[in-house]
């Protein structure tokens, strides 16, 4: 499967909250119109009224469909909203606290602080300034070189995300829960280095795994011709979940639930 480019998934992100910004705009752009010609203002808002109801109700109608026939249509709208929530009410305060602390005295922890909270609000370029600058102040910590590496993983760095993971989990075996050997892992894949399928093995043995990690061995299972252990993980992602799933989570079981269509239920 084809990776999205950064830029193109970072546009369809950021979709949902230009939608609100465009709403909240609205009001300001009919008053200047009215300013000026009030009969046209008046069309406008008729003409978009009816435009956007009918667009609604179409649209509402095929989503409906679409979720109801294809599994990881509303996993994807959940997943859409969650991410635009947590843009939209995270608390800004403590990223710009930290900032201002940063101008007083420069260390690498408050640096790598900087870098995880603008990571949250995809705020990518000042992240990567501020986690690369943590680095080099403090190169002992994995949780900084951790958070580096999701940010170079999300830009498709694949090379200097290698590097940050492999770091992290050299400081620290079994870093963040094993998620740096699960994103190293996928990195390699994503490099089409042979020892992928290795090192997602030796995650799925040390960690176990969810819907997101079986998915990504299966897809080096497959690519390293191994279709049955590829099957056999595509299931255990598929399968019933014991608990709510997060939203990212929930998205990948959809995916491979669609990647069993036609291939039977028994491993």
């Amino acid at each position: 499967m084809l990776a999205m480019p950064p830029a193109l998934r970072t546009s369809l992100r950021q979709l949902p909250l230009v939608c609100v910004w465009l709403l909240a705009a609205w009001p300001l752009l009919l008053w200047l119109v009215h300013s000026s010609d009030p009969e046209l203002a008046v069309a406008i808002a008729e003409h978009t009224a009816n435009g956007l109801w009918s667009g609604l109700w179409w649209c509402a109608g095929s989503t409906l469909v679409l979720c109801l026939i294809f599994p990881p249509a509303p996993a994807w709208l959940r997943l859409a909203m969650t991410r635009t929530w947590r843009t939209l009410a995270m608390d800004q305060a403590p990223l710009r606290r930290a900032l201002s602390e940063l101008r007083h005295f420069e260390t690498g922890a408050r640096h790598a602080e900087i870098g995880r909270l603008a990571r949250l609000r995809e705020q990518n370029s000042l992240a990567l300034h501020h986690l690369a600058r943590a680095v080099e102040l403090e190169d002992g910590v994995a949780g900084t070189w951790h958070q580096l590496g999701l940010i170079l993983f999300q830009q498709q760095e694949w090379h200097s995300a290698c590097n940050a993971f492999l770091r992290a989990e050299t400081l620290d075996p079994g870093h963040a829960f094993g998620d740096a050997l699960l994103y190293l892992g996928r990195a390699l894949h994503e490099l089409k280095d042979p020892t992928a399928l290795t090192t997602l093995r030796t995650h799925q043995q040390r960690h176990g795994g969810g819907p997101r990690s079986h998915v990504w061995f299966a897809e080096a299972c497959q690519r390293a011709n191994a279709g049955q252990e590829a099957l056999i993980a595509l299931r255990q992602a598929a399968a019933p979940p014991r608990q709510r799933l997060s939203a990212e989570e929930n998205w990948f079981r959809a995916r491979a639930r669609v990647r069993l269509w036609g291939k039977g239920s028994d491993p």
